[in-house]
């Protein structure tokens, strides 16, 4: 049997798929049926993961009207605005990067988008494969949906400088507090 997410041979009997951890026979109420979106479209879309999102996003979808419901996303949780930048969400990306200049925001807006991350994601897939499909002939359709969607891997890069530079910051700044500590605090002789 080939799996139907990252077409790798596996056993006949699999539930899940050893090569990218998809669940397979997932029941039919699980399947994506909102405005007429198919698995298909959105593994297209949403290429790298795609099998975790079709997953998540079949939870929002679950009685055939789009409902949310929390689920919990790590990586959004933890890289709140490098994600949105990853994921082609830049208008969410400029607005996490706007509310995390705002002090003591930071914890708890890590929280809530973790929570809320994957519907997020979900309500811009499917807004985009519909003005894709809405303005793009049929034979242009595939390619379209893999250059709008996907992932920015120039985010990693980012990412690494962001955190290079936070370092030398923080480090800085610890340099400084002592030096001055050092400097400021009268010398006690015996």
């Amino acid at each position: 049997m080939t799996c139907p997410y990252c077409k790798e041979t596996i056993q006949d009997a699999a539930i899940k798929c050893k090569h990218c951890g998809s669940m397979l026979n997932l029941d039919p109420y699980s399947t994506i049926n909102v405005d007429n979106i198919s698995a298909d479209e959105i593994r297209t879309f949403v290429g790298s993961n795609s099998y975790y999102y079709i997953q998540k996003f079949s939870n929002f979808t679950m009685l055939g009207q789009e409902k949310f419901c929390v689920t919990w996303n790590w990586s959004c949780c933890g890289f709140t605005f490098l994600w949105f930048l990853y994921r082609k969400m830049y208008a969410l990306a400029l607005i996490t990067f706007i509310v995390f200049c705002i002090p003591g925001i930071n914890f708890f807006l890590h929280i809530v988008v973790g929570c809320i991350g994957n519907y997020l994601y979900y309500r811009h897939v499917k807004s985009k494969i519909i003005e894709i499909r809405s303005t793009t002939s049929p034979q242009n359709f595939v390619p379209v949906l893999q250059e709008i969607g996907g992932v920015n891997r120039w985010v990693y890069t980012l990412g690494i400088v962001l955190c290079i530079l936070m370092a030398i910051m923080f480090f800085m700044f610890f340099a400084t507090i002592t030096t001055f500590m050092i400097h400021s605090i009268p010398k006690i002789t015996i």
